[in-house]
């Protein structure tokens, strides 16, 4: 049976780190687009839902999760043709147990689990393609951040643990690379399908013997789109 909940919102490194990293987000974007000459124009908002599977290579825990993601992303016009900037956010939940001085994913019933919010944030340059008028293709990389915040624990739980291991050797830095296809439908509106992985960078260097895989996330999703 499930071990009683323990507390909630027991460790708050995640939450200043995602603060840090928004903020660094949300000041350099403007300051880049002025140096570029204020060509920069906000081209539409999407929300999305996307079905990720997070790779896991160590057989004492629970299986790679299959994680559903919800989010909403927004576009800009570069002053470079075809290309644009996609910054986005979505939200999905992971539970780990900590072991060995390391955080492996946990199933529900684990008496000692984690519970943690995994905020994951993307800022992808796109390259358009238009095949047709009505059919738009965007292929697309950039630096992602992926964020395990803990916000409650079960039985010996360490959000402390769970949360400083993510935290330690930046190990909520990745790489993603994109891809999707977009059907107009309006002028106004489109439906879009995509593919996305999304790499673990710091397994280069955090010097942990798991495989590139461990901590990848890949899969896709839809969405639909507001155009401006």
């Amino acid at each position: 049976m499930r071990a009683i909940r323990k507390r909630m919102f027991p460790n708050s490194s995640g939450v200043k780190t995602l603060f840090v990293v928004l903020v660094l987000l949300f000041t350099a974007f403007p300051a880049f687009s002025q140096e570029a000459g204020g060509d920069f124009s906000f081209q539409g908002l999407s929300v999305f839902i996307d079905t990720l599977w997070l790779g896991n290579s160590d057989t004492d825990s629970a299986p790679s999760p299959i994680m559903s993601v919800w989010g909403v992303s927004v576009k800009f016009s570069t002053p470079v043709e075809n290309w644009y900037f996609a910054p986005e956010i979505g939200f999905t939940s992971v539970e780990y147990f900590y072991r060995d001085g390391a955080a492996f994913p946990a199933e529900i019933e684990y008496a000692d689990a984690v519970k943690t919010i995994n905020v994951i944030l993307s800022s992808p340059f796109l390259y358009r393609f238009t095949p047709a008028p009505d059919f738009i293709i965007h292929t697309g990389t950039g630096p992602a951040f992926s964020f395990k915040i803990p916000i409650t624990t079960y039985g010996e739980g360490s959000a402390g643990d769970v949360g400083g291991y993510f935290i330690d050797k930046a190990r909520f830095l990745h790489w993603e690379f994109s891809a999707d296809f977009e059907w107009l439908f309006f002028d106004y509106l489109s439906f879009f399908v995509r593919a996305r992985a999304i790499f673990p960078l710091y397994r280069i260097w955090d010097g942990e013997s798991r495989p590139l895989y461990d901590g990848l996330m890949a899969g896709g999703g839809f969405g639909v789109r507001l155009r401006f």
